[in-house]
């Protein structure tokens, strides 16, 4: 035992160590490098029959564009345009999808942040969108700019995120027309880490761009990714002008794109865990495609939301098998295209963070870093089916991500000989809680996991999880330390909303 271990003993035993773990200094990690196999649903022939299905849907049935601007762009190719329907040979489509990088760095305003994002490497993100908030006195009410503020705050203390977000919440008490604004700048403020773009429009995407022109220097982030961001398909087969104006600002900026069909199996795509993939892999690639006529080797992402529908109710529903199969099955497809995977985890259909909330997030987290998702998206709070968020599940939530942080490094066999002098040491019947090997080791500990006794947990109050996280999301917002920003530059971010929010009606048209 060392000194500081007798000390905290001698001064409350286990309350006492609890309070150290909860008071010590936060970590921030580097990209996951992940040093365990991916898990392939489907073999070789599988992916191929999948790809196969996805190049007949574009060849012969087309992706609608429902754009001029990018059929014009598509013009530009050997593409046959019917209406707004664009079909296409593989040959010219997968030529074009090979100039999208399998791998990018996402730079931050902190260079200590910046992220690798592609091959062996994982980034954990937030959650993004919902626009009810399940606050810490348990009330569910629509959320607000101090609410986005909060999470960005939890974000940036949570060891296993990468990134700072930007509508992490939907912060309903800012005009819709000026919210991207306020988004962009809490993700900026109140981290360093890097940041999320807005999709809504295309002068939105170029408001983000302009505030990482600030931040990171205008020829900087005109020329390299600043921002990842999500676009998703109106599955089936159908991309709108508002998703590629977006898309067409950041690949313009060589900004990254995460090109996402919103599939919900049985509704928006086939009741069919191979027929989802086929039409949604049709959807991405074509996104992929023409993310590079904009802009050769702007860096683009293939992963989807994956939903099924409850047949019995037609909500859409997160956590169970089936999305579980489509979410490996997008892995698989991401590496046959050597693009990036965005993978979706620890969403809940749940409207508490219960035990169902529990079950539901894991059915995304386990495949999503199995599949060897590359970009982990919603890493804590969502419920609801991603309507709402819960404050105390994200920190919960950050919990679990942690663990697959640490997992995801896989076995170490750097120690065998100090083990086996430990064992001889320890000898027959012994005990290895106090050997010296013990105390280095790097074995995993959930900091709210519950494992006294039935009479201690009465005694501490019999809380739940829910209970749990609100005191541990009050903890970490009571410590919270904003990251340094240069003065600067914080009051031309500031000019720049104020500039910006006097040209753009507070009311939408």
């Amino acid at each position: 035992m060392t000194m500081a271990d007798d000390t905290i003993k001698r001064r409350g035993g286990r309350s006492a160590r609890r309070k150290a773990r909860e008071k010590a200094a936060f970590v921030h990690h580097p990209t996951l490098v992940r040093n365990v196999p991916v898990y392939e649903i489907a073999n070789e022939e599988g992916v191929e029959m999948i790809h196969e299905l996805a190049m007949r849907i574009v060849e012969e049935l087309g992706v609608e564009f429902r754009d001029e601007e990018s059929l014009d762009i598509w013009r530009q190719t050997d593409a046959e345009i019917d209406g707004y329907k664009v079909r296409i040979g593989r040959e010219t489509l997968l030529a074009l999808v090979d100039k999208a990088p399998q791998e990018y760095t996402h730079y931050a305003r902190n260079p200590e942040r910046t992220v690798r994002v592609g091959g062996r490497n994982m980034v954990i993100s937030p959650s993004y969108g919902p626009p009810f908030i399940l606050d810490l006195e348990g009330v569910r009410r629509h959320a607000t700019l101090d609410d986005l503020n909060n999470l960005q705050k939890l974000n940036h203390m949570a060891a296993s995120v990468h990134i700072a977000g930007g509508p992490i919440v939907e912060p309903v008490d800012v005009p819709v027309p000026h919210r991207h604004l306020h988004m962009a700048y809490s993700a900026l403020k109140y981290s360093d880490k890097p940041i999320i773009g807005s999709v809504t429009a295309r002068e939105r995407a170029q408001d983000t761009v302009e505030m990482t022109k600030i931040a990171l220097g205008e020829d900087f982030a005109a020329n390299n990714a600043c921002t990842t961001n999500l676009i998703n398909s109106n599955s089936p087969l159908v991309w709108d002008e508002t998703m590629l104006d977006a898309l067409k600002v950041y690949a313009g900026n060589n900004h990254a794109v995460m090109c996402s069909p919103f599939s919900m199996a049985a509704a928006s795509t086939p009741a069919s865990n191979v027929g989802t993939m086929g039409v949604v892999t049709a959807e991405a690639v074509m996104a992929i495609a023409f993310g590079q006529l904009i802009r050769p080797g702007a860096p683009m992402l293939f992963g989807v939301p994956a939903m099924t529908v409850a047949l019995n109710t037609g909500a859409p529903v997160h956590g169970s098998p089936d999305s579980a199969i489509v979410q490996f099955l997008a892995g698989a497809m991401a590496r046959r295209y050597r693009v990036p995977h965005r993978a979706i985890v620890n969403c809940a259909t749940s409207k508490t963070p219960d035990l169902q909330a529990g079950y539901d997030s894991m059915w995304g987290l386990f495949p999503g870093f199995m599949a060897g998702g590359n970009w982990i998206t919603m890493a804590g709070g969502m419920i609801e089916g991603t309507l709402g968020l819960s404050y105390a599940k994200t920190v919960i939530d950050f919990e679990q991500v942690d663990a697959f942080y640490h997992f995801c490094q896989g076995c170490n066999f750097d120690d065998l000989d100090e083990i086996f002098e430990t064992v001889k040491e320890v000898g027959p019947g012994g005990h290895f809680l106090g050997a010296a090997h013990t105390r280095r080791s790097n074995l995993f500990i959930f900091p709210s996991q519950n494992n006294v006794t039935f009479e201690q947990w009465e005694v501490d109050g019999r809380k739940d999880s829910e209970q749990v996280g609100i005191e541990k999301t009050k903890a970490w917002l009571e410590r919270y330390e904003a990251p340094p920003i240069d003065p600067s530059v914080d009051e031309a971010l500031l000019a720049f909303i104020a500039k910006r929010e006097a040209e753009i009606p507070a009311t939408l048209s």
